[in-house]
């Protein structure tokens, strides 16, 4: 699989694919909600969550004849990765949920480009260009008018910092995954990631007291929605990533937020005010500008 951009070509059936895991990944913020309405302690609810999306993708490899075991060199720090980062980057998604809309948490998560752009040079790997800048303050504005008029209505203070706080754990995700990950095929990587990140997840819950497994209808489907929609997202992720590559993909990938805020006002009859559209477009100029502006990495994995 290529992952330099300039071999990638303009494909719409590429498009397609990523613009449907997109659509997927809102579904799977609005099984949340519905999961949370139930009850589930957010630990519980993701760990069993993140173990239905290891068994479909588990089964979709088997499927694929594509290896279960990532390289040597690279399991270890793929579990770390599951088990340490995605755990808390959901984690802190989630718990946002908890204080906001779909839309407002959806959308100050993916200020993350913007995180993962000027950490990159701060790291070394070159100054920020006006693109970068222009994102930067894009995504600033943006995030500022949508806590500013939300109103307590669609996110309070604590839900804002628990969305900016997965946005800066999901961008460590990305930069420590750019890192150690190398030769591993990105549906393995992905199981892994989500099979280490049940095991964290259940362990915090374990440890803090709040573990519940999920029981009766009601409290299975959001579960078993969340886990299905997190592996069809990754099935369709990857094969678009394929044929368009990471640049064009993160771009596509940025409907994200306007995913979630479609289904948040279909199924959960959440408003979308006007400070949190405008604030959202700004976010989303400031996504696609940093997706522009950033050198090309490694494939990135989303999982909200």
């Amino acid at each position: 699989m290529s992952t330099t951009e300039p071999r990638a070509r303009p494909d719409a059936v590429g498009g397609l694919l990523v613009a449907t895991a997109s659509l997927l990944f809102g579904s799977v913020v609005i099984f949340g909600k519905f999961g949370l309405r139930q009850g589930l302690p957010v630990p519980s609810l993701l760990a069993a969550r993140y173990a239905v999306g290891a068994v479909v993708l588990a089964v979709a490899l088997l499927v694929l004849r594509r290896p279960l075991l990532p390289v040597r060199g690279e399991r270890a720090a793929l579990a770390g990765l599951g088990v340490f980062l995605y755990a808390l980057e959901s984690g802190l998604f989630f718990s946002a949920l908890q204080y906001g809309t779909a839309a407002a948490v959806t959308l100050l998560f993916f200020t993350y480009p913007v995180f993962v752009t000027v950490a990159t040079w701060v790291l070394g790997q070159g100054r920020p260009s006006r693109l970068t800048m222009l994102a930067l303050a894009c995504a600033v504005l943006g995030a500022g008018l949508v806590v500013g008029t939300g109103g307590g209505l669609a996110i309070e203070k604590i839900g804002v910092l628990f969305a900016l706080g997965s946005a800066v754990a999901y961008t460590v995700y990305l930069i420590g995954a750019d890192r150690v990950l190398r030769r591993t095929n990105p549906l393995t990587s992905a199981m892994w990631v989500s099979a280490g990140a049940s095991l964290g997840l259940s362990a915090y819950a374990i440890v803090t007291g709040v573990a519940q497994v999920p029981s009766g209808w009601s409290e299975w489907w959001p579960v078993l929605g969340m886990g299905g929609a997190t592996a069809g997202a990754f099935v369709c992720l990857m094969s678009g990533l394929q044929r368009i590559g990471p640049v064009r993909t993160s771009i596509v990938a940025a409907t994200e937020p306007l995913a979630a805020a479609f289904l948040g006002f279909v199924f959960l009859d959440e408003s979308v005010q006007l400070g949190t559209v405008l604030g959202g477009a700004l976010i989303l100029v400031g996504a696609v500008t940093a997706s522009l502006a950033r050198t090309v990495t490694a494939p990135e994995q989303q999982i909200p």
